[in-house]
């Protein structure tokens, strides 16, 4: 019979062992029927000896404790709600754990449980997940923890969290249509070079009739691919894997970061976004207490630019030396419109600084989301004119030279 391996947990303790059951059902009804609550519970490979056991079970945990966005929101909010009612942790935490499931996110549920009882805090618990729960999230929590506030800042990054979804879907929107369409328009003309070309070439062979110069140059392109497809396909993953090694690499990923600031129609989407998410997560901080100078490598850590992650830890070491943030930005103007120090300014001197980055941080996010709408509206009468193109090479390509060939033979 198989053999489980599992953990699980009841009110006042936490067991792990193995069991053996006829199947995954039966292992979770006879550890429920011992009053447990089933945190996760695989079935062990037979080839699991010695450093494949390692293997496996850190595969199990990629491929079983994950936790979506959408879940993630409905989550925190949930538990703000029932600790803001006076539901204790661990009930609260006990409701999100699903006993029919040992996946996803009831079984990251089941491992905060267990680290609770141990005796640790849910912001440490929640650390065990950096992947789910990153440094910002769990910045907020803990000061919410130490000044009593965990209901509230469990609130506030459930309404922040709603608000990157909101916007990551509005970029992934902007996107999709031109992705369809160029994607549909390059699948059609291969379609048609390699199906309907080639039979053109045998029928104006056979008919002893010439083919224009430019429907030749296709067919001995199409040809010259189909023939050495495996050497195109080695050197275009030999290219995605430089690619990715280079924008690994700290001088690759400045080179790219400061390229991505430069061009014409993406650059001013990525300032908006990088002051956006530094506004809003900074915001938070001043917000909830957190301690400014030690987390601003936790706030680097949020942002996607690699500039803008220089650029906070040189105001990091300008803070830590006693200057303001003003003064601090006020020598990145590079990466920082004038706005942000002036207001930062004004922030510090009536002492509403949380507020006032939480609020700048709305104008960027409306301002990226207008420049989304306009980058649309542009990209649309794009696409027409080049389906419109391709569509008029495609006519020169395969009707004319069949019209000619068929006029020829009448």
């Amino acid at each position: 019979m198989p053999e489980f391996e599992y953990k699980a947990a009841s009110r006042d303790e936490y067991k792990s062992g193995r069991l053996t059951a006829g199947s995954e059902l039966e292992a979770t009804t006879m550890l429920t029927e011992q009053g447990l609550t089933v945190v996760s519970l695989r079935q062990r490979n037979p080839l699991e000896i010695g450093f494949l056991s390692d293997f496996f079970s850190k595969l199990d945990r990629e491929l079983n404790e994950r936790m979506g966005m959408t879940e993630k929101i409905l989550f925190t909010s949930q538990m703000s709600s029932m600790i803001k009612a006076g539901l204790p942790i661990m009930d609260a935490l006990s409701t999100f754990v699903d006993q029919k499931s040992s996946t996803g996110s009831a079984r990251i549920v089941g491992r905060m449980i267990l680290e609770i009882q141990a005796g640790r805090k849910l912001s440490e618990a929640m650390a065990r997940f950096p992947k789910i729960f990153p440094p910002a999230y769990i910045a907020v929590l803990r000061a919410g923890e130490g000044s009593g506030t965990l209901a509230d800042s469990l609130g506030y990054l459930a309404t922040q969290l709603r608000r990157e979804n909101d916007l990551a879907n509005k970029v992934r929107s902007a996107l999709i249509y031109p992705i369809v369409v160029i994607t549909a328009m390059v699948a059609v003309m291969i379609f048609i070079s390699v199906s309907i070309v080639p039979k053109i070439l045998l029928f104006a062979q056979s008919s002893g009739q010439k083919l224009p110069g430019y429907t030749l140059a296709l067919v001995n392109t199409v040809s010259f691919f189909t023939r050495y497809w495996y050497l195109f396909s080695l050197l275009l993953v030999l290219i995605v894997v430089a690619l990715v090694g280079f924008s690994k690499s700290k001088k690759g990923a400045r080179i790219l970061g400061r390229l991505s600031l430069r061009l014409p129609i993406v650059g001013p989407l990525v300032v908006r976004y990088n002051l956006a998410r530094f506004s809003r997560v900074l915001g938070g901080f001043y917000i909830y207490g957190v301690e400014i100078v030690a987390s601003f490598d936790i706030l680097a850590a949020s942002l996607d630019n690699p500039l803008y992650r220089d650029a906070c830890s040189r105001i990091n070491d300008h803070l830590t030396v006693g200057r303001s943030l003003a003064d601090a930005i006020a020598n990145e103007k590079e990466l920082f419109p004038s706005i942000v120090n002036r207001l930062i300014r004004g922030a510090e001197k009536t002492g509403n600084l949380g507020e006032t980055l939480d609020k700048l941080a709305a104008y960027y996010e409306e301002e990226l989301e207008v420049a989304l709408r306009n980058l649309l509206s542009l990209i649309e009468p794009a696409l027409i004119f080049i389906l419109g193109f391709g569509v008029l090479g495609l006519a020169m390509v395969v009707i004319v030279p069949i019209y000619k060939i068929t006029s020829t033979i009448k």
